[in-house]
């Protein structure tokens, strides 16, 4: 791949130091440029390297390490948050009357402090108490071996969804504006929840304001056309990133760019709150989804999928 494919992803860039010595030295970080003389890698710090094409050896694209998987997570449950929790060690349990599968389930953020099997007893016996089956979110591949031993035990896998990530300084300079004004507010109103249709519903539960609501510092964008609202999308800012949720665009106004245009409204609304990163979920078999977000440069950064406990 080369380098102006990379742009906006995780990569670590090769460079020759020391002249004729041929030493080399690795930059690790977000490419944010890439011109025919120069590359400019954002460090995990925010400090920006501009690195001579005449330097670079090799660029290359750099997987999540599970740190960063769980890191990325651990900010994902807070734009997501249900409104009973419990913590079992490093493990969050989550209830929100069955709606959405990441606000009704177990993440595993590190060890339940208990043997595996007393520490399912508790999951399955606390969710239970919720009126609801109990159910794992195992982002991968940080979670593998607690995958493995789930499907020992005849936990079912379901669910298959890709965690999504671009630079949202990139995005803002390559996406298309098509100049609609895209208003951000802090919560949804009645025009907002009713273009909202979570998988096709007709309705949204009562719990359902409350889970978006829920983030530190929620934002509800509404694209309107000629007065007639047309598209929305979510997002919630924590911690240097931005969540985009419910994007959505009524039937009427599809194929005109409007999901790229409403997006790109509320990464607008979040840089000035600090985000540097934007991050999404879409499920594996979403072909169009998966689709639209590779063209606007976004990248795998992990994924996920859920165990439902054996009835």
């Amino acid at each position: 791949m080369a380098a102006g494919d990379q742009v906006g992803h995780k990569v670590v860039v090769r460079r020759v130091v020391g002249g004729t010595g041929r030493t080399f030295s690795d930059v690790v970080g977000v490419l944010v440029e890439a011109d025919p003389s120069t590359l400019v890698v954002r460090r995990r710090d925010g400090s920006l390297v501009e690195i001579p094409r005449t330097e670079v050896a090799v660029t290359k694209s750099v997987p999540a390490a599970p740190r960063d998987v769980l890191a990325l997570e651990d900010v994902a449950r807070l734009g997501w948050q249900a409104p009973r929790t419990r913590w079992l060690g490093r493990w969050l349990l989550r209830a929100a009357d069955g709606w959405t599968g990441r606000a009704n389930s177990v993440l595993p953020l590190g060890d339940p402090g208990l043997p595996l099997d007393a520490a399912l007893a508790e999951v399955t016996g606390w969710y239970a108490d919720q009126g609801l089956p109990a159910r794992f979110c195992l982002p991968t591949p940080a979670r593998e071996l607690l995958a493995g031993a789930l499907a020992a035990r005849g936990w079912t896998a379901y669910n298959p969804t890709g965690v999504l990530t671009a630079d949202v300084g990139v995005a803002l300079r390559d996406w298309p504006d098509l100049g609609h004004a895209v208003p951000v507010a802090p919560e949804p109103d009645e025009e907002w929840l009713g273009l909202y249709h979570y998988r096709g519903g007709a309705t949204l539960p009562p719990v359902a304001r409350t889970v978006l609501t829920g983030a530190r510092e929620p934002g509800f964008a509404l694209l309107r056309v000629d007065g007639t609202p047309a598209a929305i999308a979510r997002a919630a800012v924590d911690d240097g990133w931005v969540g985009v949720t419910a994007v959505e665009v009524d039937p009427a106004f599809r194929r005109r760019g409007l999901a790229t245009a409403v997006m790109r409204g509320v990464l607008a609304w979040a840089a000035p709150r600090g985000a540097v990163g934007v991050y999404l979920q879409v499920a594996d078999d979403n072909a169009a989804g998966r689709a639209l977000y590779d063209r606007l440069g976004f990248t795998r950064h992990h994924g996920y999928h859920y165990r439902l406990a054996p009835s």
